[in-house]
């Protein structure tokens, strides 16, 4: 069974898209460059970030709950 949401066509609601487009794209420019995986992390203000995995040795529980998007990393030292 497919459930579809309503779209919301609010200012917030496309602000909020807008920034998370803006936070993805930055983590795909990234990715292909980097042996990390770049993830878009929400704070509580609605604000997207992104966190490369190099950055952080283990990223903290409180960041990994807030993950709301993975890209691959585009490097790999394991060949």
């Amino acid at each position: 069974m497919t459930f579809y949401s309503p779209i919301s066509t609010t200012a917030a609601a496309i602000a909020d898209h807008d920034a998370y487009m803006a936070a993805y794209a930055k983590a795909a420019a990234r990715a292909p460059y980097s042996y990390f995986d770049q993830h878009i992390i929400r704070t509580d203000d609605g604000c997207y970030w992104v966190a490369d995995e190099g950055d952080y040795e283990t990223l903290m529980a409180d960041l990994v709950d807030r993950i709301v998007h993975s890209v691959a990393a585009g490097r790999s030292d394991e060949n």
